[in-house]
């Protein structure tokens, strides 16, 4: 019996999941689990989450701003500002946390759900939504 995990410790025939490949484990045990071992495949999966979910919030955003700035001529320029702003911000926040939890999981030799990077992404969603609350607060 094995006291740990190595690198060659991957399933043979290993193939990295495809995107979103999210599996539910509690009651399935006809679809094999979907795993990721390697950083840049945790990395990937990270920053594909990130750019979902930054678009959507900050188009949501963009929409309320061009909405409120209708009459003026800027009102479809800030909408292009908040996507372009979350799409940056999303390469940046998913390179950092892609790269955290993947060398946090490959250090405990672990391999990690497809689920922890969507998980990862929701948290970061939520405190960019706190922040700008807080933010609109303090400016009025």
């Amino acid at each position: 019996m094995r006291s740990f995990v190595t690198n060659n410790d991957i399933p043979v025939g290993y193939v990295t999941p495809s995107f979103p490949s999210l599996h539910w484990p509690i009651g399935d045990s006809s679809t094999p689990a979907a795993v990721l071992y390697n950083v840049i495949d945790i990395w990937k999966f990270t920053i594909y989450w990130s750019l979902i979910f930054n678009e959507a919030f900050y188009g949501i955003a963009g929409l309320c701003a061009s909405y409120t700035h209708r009459r003026k001529a800027s009102g479809l320029w800030l909408m292009a500002i908040y996507l372009v702003y979350g799409g940056l911000q999303a390469v940046a926040a998913g390179t950092v946390i892609g790269f955290l939890i993947g060398s946090i999981y490959s250090a405990g030799l672990f391999a990690m759900s497809t689920w922890i990077p969507l998980c990862c992404v929701i948290v970061q969603i939520l405190f960019d939504f706190c922040n700008s609350c807080f933010g609109s607060g303090t400016v009025m």
